[in-house]
């Protein structure tokens, strides 16, 4: 059991080690999912069988998630090239805003459809775990890479400066 779990995060981190250096100063997306999921199976402590059921279901439901945001951006771009045209008229703000209500309704019901069906998959005290755990991952990402950038400045600058 523990055995396809420590295999699976093996090829996590190989395949997150096996990919081309990022550019300087930028973060690799690969490698902050396969960081993301490795840190999720850690936090919820799945099984074998709940690694097997459920990250691939994750991964279908951003995917989703990511196909509407970008029609969402395409709509954006869209009501953006139709205001530097000139002469917009209510109908057409109308027509977009209604759009776009659609596609965050359609992205609203599927956050929800998957919410509730982490009862399929998770124990219950996995799914509060769950429900938190994106929101503390950013905040922990976002600490360590602000702590990253004050660690490459040169803090003996910055008091030669104010004197």
């Amino acid at each position: 059991m523990r055995t396809k779990l420590l295999l699976l995060t093996i090829i996590l981190i190989g395949t997150s080690l096996g990919q081309p250096p990022p550019m300087e100063g930028r973060m690799n997306k690969q490698n902050m999912d396969a960081i993301r999921i490795w840190k999720l199976t850690e936090v919820l402590e799945l099984t074998e069988d709940q690694v097997v059921s459920f990250l691939p279901l994750i991964q279908i439901h951003e995917r989703k998630l990511k196909e509407i945001q970008g029609e969402i951006r395409v709509l954006a771009k869209d009501a953006h090239a139709l205001k530097e045209k000139g002469d917009v008229s209510q109908k057409q703000v109308d027509k977009f805003i209604k759009r776009y209500s659609e596609k965050q309704s359609e992205a609203h019901k599927i956050k929800s459809d998957f919410v509730q069906s982490l009862s399929k998959h998770l124990t219950p005290e996995q799914q509060l775990i769950y429900l938190g755990f994106e929101t503390r991952f950013r905040s922990d990402l976002r600490e360590y890479m602000k702590n990253e950038r004050r660690g490459m400045k040169n803090p003996g600058k910055r008091t030669e400066k104010r004197q």
